[in-house]
């Protein structure tokens, strides 16, 4: 069988419920542009996923809209830019 080198590779562990609150109560939380934000991917959702090594990351948010918040976050001395939906992302504690 061929090795398979998709976006999803070595995942498995990541894309688990485990680390996902239950309830949705992180949904309601009001951001404001400035924010810094943890990136918790939620495997319940698989529209507008970030890739997995920005699992864990921290970073800003640059623009709110309707569903979709843009979040910057430093990957070396890149900034990348991720946009991705509210379920996706926590406040920093």
């Amino acid at each position: 069988m061929p090795k398979s080198h998709g976006i999803k590779r070595k995942s498995r562990h990541i894309f688990t419920k485990g680390n996902v609150p239950k309830g949705l109560s992180h949904l309601l939380i009001n951001y404001s542009i400035g924010d810094k934000v943890v990136v918790v991917i939620d495997p319940r959702e698989h529209k507008t996923t970030p890739h997995r090594r920005f699992q864990g990351r921290v970073g800003y948010i640059k623009d709110i809209g309707r569903r979709i918040v843009k979040v910057g976050i430093l990957v070396g001395d890149k900034q990348k830019l991720l946009q991705t939906k509210f379920n996706h992302i926590r406040p920093i504690k």
